[in-house]
């Protein structure tokens, strides 16, 4: 079966996050397709109300060796998970995030980043919220001890399946989330 285009990822995604916004009343930003060299060496960012993409800088879905990006996995830098991380970036600012790298949920200090992208408060928190806007089902099994906070103010998922089903078609992306929830489950008991 042949993977979807980044552009495809994008058309995706961007349907994706307007569903979520619609579900959970929360005011959709809007998006801004750019072209050319992207801004700040990212292919992406979130800026009062926008979210400005290159979509061409997104990594494609990840199949061998070091490359794991794959909608909905705990890694995603293809379009549609970079769509959701930097619609985390709206929902934390219209929720009283500080500013800066200063989220509106405050990371506790006993758990590790989802990714090795959470420099600060803040993309910790669009990391996490990536997850729960693109595997839900995933989100709560590998988060248990925050999954209430998500849940109890945005409580409508636009994605209903099971976070296996999510990644069908990537067997290697099912192996790898099936090691992160053995360890997830071990550090929880």
């Amino acid at each position: 079966m042949k993977l979807p285009s980044r552009d495809q990822l994008f058309e995706f995604g961007l349907r994706h996050i307007r569903k979520w916004c619609e579900l959970n009343s929360v005011g959709a930003p809007t998006v801004e397709l750019k072209t050319g060299e992207p801004d700040f060496g990212t292919c992406a960012y979130y800026r009062s109300g926008v979210i400005y993409i290159w979509v061409g800088s997104c990594a494609e879905i990840g199949t061998a060796g070091r490359q794991w990006s794959y909608p909905g996995y705990v890694v995603d830098r293809t379009p549609y998970g970079v769509l959701a991380h930097e619609l985390g970036h709206h929902v934390d600012n219209q929720h009283g995030a500080a500013g800066g790298y200063r989220s509106h949920v405050w990371r506790p200090l006993d758990m590790a980043p989802l990714t090795g992208y959470c420099p600060n408060d803040n993309e910790w928190f669009a990391e996490l919220f990536r997850l729960f806007v693109t595997n839900p089902d995933l989100f709560r099994q590998l988060r248990p001890k925050i999954q209430d906070l998500f849940f109890g103010d945005w409580p409508n998922v636009a994605q209903h399946r099971q976070w296996a089903e999510v990644l069908k078609l990537s067997e290697r992306h099912i192996k790898a989330a099936a090691n992160k929830l053995k360890k997830a489950t071990s550090a929880n008991a």
